[in-house]
């Protein structure tokens, strides 16, 4: 069996705390450890079915709350998560925060 690469977007290692949960209110805190224009792997012991509606607190450059679903979970490392719902702002936002780190990581 070969694996298929189905990402849209290209990831970008990443080592950002963030508050997020299940709920709005974001009450856990863990590591994002990769981040794209579309999604994030969160770095957690907790796991979540395909599907689950994530909310995680972040800086474009204002403080958000932004809304994605978890696409997979591996079991004791994480979950990937792929935004949905952003408006145009919070888009242009993520793709400038994410060139900011794939050109800090060219240095």
């Amino acid at each position: 069996m070969t694996f298929v690469e189905q990402r849209k977007h290209e990831r970008v290692t990443v080592d950002i705390h963030v508050y997020w949960g299940w709920t709005y209110d974001c009450p856990f805190y863990d590591r994002m450890i990769s981040l794209s224009e579309g999604g994030y792997f969160l770095r957690t012991e907790r796991g979540a079915p395909r599907g689950q509606p994530v909310f995680i607190k972040f800086w474009l450059p204002e403080q958000k709350t932004l809304c994605g679903e978890v696409r997979y979970h591996l079991e004791r490392w994480g979950v990937g998560v792929e935004f949905r719902g952003l408006s145009a702002a919070e888009e242009a936002s993520l793709a400038a925060l994410v060139e900011h780190y794939r050109e800090s990581s060219r240095q």
